[in-house]
């Protein structure tokens, strides 16, 4: 449920959510095969179709945190927020599409790696690259934070 929660920003919506990703996952238990992946990225790429199939119906908006990375990810260091900025932050975040969105979820919130990403999404590798440096760059521009300069 916590992805569905970061990716819709709802707890409702995520409950219903979980509801149908576990009627998926039992309608579908015949098609996982452990030779293709782990059982947790199957369920990460059902939650989050489900979430951007809800959205794209719905239009739905923020993800929320208490922490942040808004870096590049290479040697960042997490950005721990107060109210107000996690207000900011909460607001920006809900300017993203569900897909730059969800990219950040699965990155940042469930730590899962761009080649797991890539898996749970069913697309390239280049493509979640790209995603999370657009993401990234969008919320930057939103919150008027500049390249190099970190946030206290």
């Amino acid at each position: 449920m916590t992805n569905a929660y970061f990716i819709t920003g709802s707890r409702e919506e995520a409950e219903e959510i979980t509801q149908d990703v576990f009627v998926s996952v039992w309608k579908a238990r015949q098609s996982f095969n452990p030779g293709k992946g782990k059982l947790t990225t199957w369920l990460h790429r059902i939650t989050v179709n489900k979430c951007l199939e809800r959205q794209r119906k719905k239009k739905l908006a923020v993800v929320p945190s208490e922490t942040v990375e808004l870096a590049d990810g290479k040697g960042s260091e997490e950005v721990v927020m107060n109210e107000d900025e996690r207000a900011r932050v909460l607001s920006a975040m809900g300017s993203l599409d569900g897909k730059h969105r969800a990219v950040l979820v699965l990155r940042y919130f469930n730590d899962l790696s761009y080649e797991e990403i890539a898996h749970t999404m069913g697309i390239p590798l280049g493509t979640v690259k790209s995603r999370i440096y657009v993401a990234i760059k969008m919320l930057r521009e939103q919150l008027g934070i500049q390249q190099g300069e970190a946030s206290t």
